[in-house]
């Protein structure tokens, strides 16, 4: 029994997040672009008819739950939902958790923790089932079971990293030796590992279009906006990852780089030179044509954000040494100042995010409304297969991999620039914007079915004609 107690910290907090998360699904709850694709691949994948042509760069973790629940039909939508939101859930957890570790300690933990968990960008992306929570889980997680001594599991979790966003892999590498040299994992197994990263990223894509290399041509085909169009990409993101870093967070790092220079702990300086590095791969990556979008810097900001809550974490431990040497209870008297310090913390570093929050919500209720409704629209049109035999299936930008899901096709099945014959999914891709696609290509055209948001438009003559 002894063996098994160190799992059973980690087991209750996966529990415990896996739990919430699915409570969560209580509200309006949607995935959006990306996740829908990986859930219609894991679908294909089930029926040995991967087809990964079109639609976002592959990600072989997600896919990997996604070809499990596909098993359950319906339910893969909301079982993926599950799984990214409760992997956000565990990076509020590790961010605590680390945070406290490297210095900050409970307050430290608490202002890490609160700007990580209410940060716009990180509850958008949790919400709507992208695998950003999850991937700074498994980094913050590989950087607290490396600081406990454990390499396997800290390895092991670098590894899940790798397998969710190819910006881990320089430094999941540069683990790898480190444990070789050290001797810490066998080499058999460090190479086999890192073997199984690059297959699973390159041979599915391989599968599913032809080219190996399809996940990183995708990521070079750029919406409009993004930071690799701006004269200067590197510093166009650049300063978009300042601009996701909130005033205290930034006087938090402030207090980082005292407590690296007052403490000259090691840990601490590999930690910001992670976080720099990482962020310094992004912005070359961004200056080479790849988009550069925010998802990208989801993890070194979160890095940044811990270790800002540990420099005010450490600060603020030093102010409290000097206010309990002159308490005549310095033992009660820490306590309640280490608490009160704590929640003060907590808010100041989760307030200036408090007015997004609303709109966040909104957003994603609407999304989720979107998705909800399509169903319904379809099986009042005919149902898949009527409309199946109708034509090309056409709707807004964002919303291909719901269509196509709700009609069983694959994603390039369904395009954005109606041509006849067509059967149109008219939409407001986000509330209060024009109805798309447009309709003037398509000539005459009937209306099949209606719903609040949603409207399918025949130009194909009589459905299943």
């Amino acid at each position: 029994m002894t063996g098994a107690r160190p799992w059973r910290g980690p087991l209750l907090l996966i529990g415990i997040c896996v739990a919430l998360a699915a409570l969560s699904l209580l509200l309006p709850s949607a995935p959006t672009y990306d996740p829908w694709s990986w859930i219609i691949w894991g679908r294909e994948i089930t029926h040995l008819d991967l087809v990964t042509s079109q639609g976002p760069s592959w990600k072989p973790l997600p896919v990997a739950f996604t070809t499990v629940f596909s098993l359950f039909g319906s339910a893969a939508p909301d079982l993926w939902l599950v799984v990214a939101r409760a992997g956000a859930l565990a990076s509020v957890v590790l961010a605590f958790r680390v945070a406290r570790t490297i210095g900050g300690g409970v307050v430290g933990g608490a202002a890490a923790a609160a700007a990580v968990a209410l940060a716009p960008w990180f509850i958008r992306n949790a919400a709507l089932g992208n695998s950003e929570g999850l991937s700074v889980a498994f980094l913050l997680a590989a950087i607290d079971r490396e600081m406990a001594g454990r390499r396997g599991t800290a390895f092991a979790m670098a590894v899940c990293a790798g397998l969710l966003r190819p910006e881990a892999w320089p430094f999941l590498g540069l683990y790898g030796l480190f444990l070789l040299w050290r001797r810490a994992i066998p080499a058999r197994v460090i190479l086999g590992a890192g073997a199984a990263v690059v297959a699973l990223w390159l041979l599915p894509e391989w599968w599913g279009s032809g080219d190996l290399l399809r996940a990183m041509h995708r990521a070079k085909n750029v919406n409009a906006g993004a930071p690799t169009y701006d004269d200067k990409p590197a510093l166009a993101l650049l300063r978009n990852a300042q601009g996701m870093l909130t005033a205290p967070l930034l006087a938090g790092l402030g207090c980082a780089a005292a407590m690296l220079v007052a403490r000259r702990d090691r840990v601490i300086a590999l930690l910001v030179a992670l976080g720099l590095a990482w962020l310094g791969l992004v912005a070359y990556m961004t200056q080479d044509g790849f988009s550069g979008n925010q998802r990208y810097l989801i993890a070194p900001v979160v890095l940044f954000m811990v270790l800002s809550g540990a420099g005010a974490g450490w600060l603020m431990g030093r102010v409290l040494e000097l206010v309990r040497h002159g308490a005549s209870r310095p033992g009660a008297m820490r306590r309640t100042l280490v608490a009160a310090a704590a929640i003060g913390a907590a808010v100041l570093f989760a307030a200036p995010s408090l007015g997004r929050f609303g709109p966040n919500m909104r957003d994603v209720h609407y999304q989720a409304d979107l998705a909800d409704e399509l169903p319904g629209v379809v099986a009042a049109a005919g149902g898949p297969a009527a409309l199946r035999r109708c034509g090309d299936a056409y709707t807004g930008p964002f919303l291909v991999p719901v269509v196509a899901w709700n009609l069983h096709r694959h994603i390039e099945d369904v395009q954005i620039d109606p041509q006849p014959p067509a059967l149109v999914f008219r939409v407001r891709t986000t509330e209060g914007s024009r109805a798309v696609p447009s309709l003037a290509a398509v000539g005459d055209t009937r209306t099949l079915a209606t719903g609040v948001r949603w409207r399918i438009v025949a130009a194909c003559g009589a459905a299943g004609a």
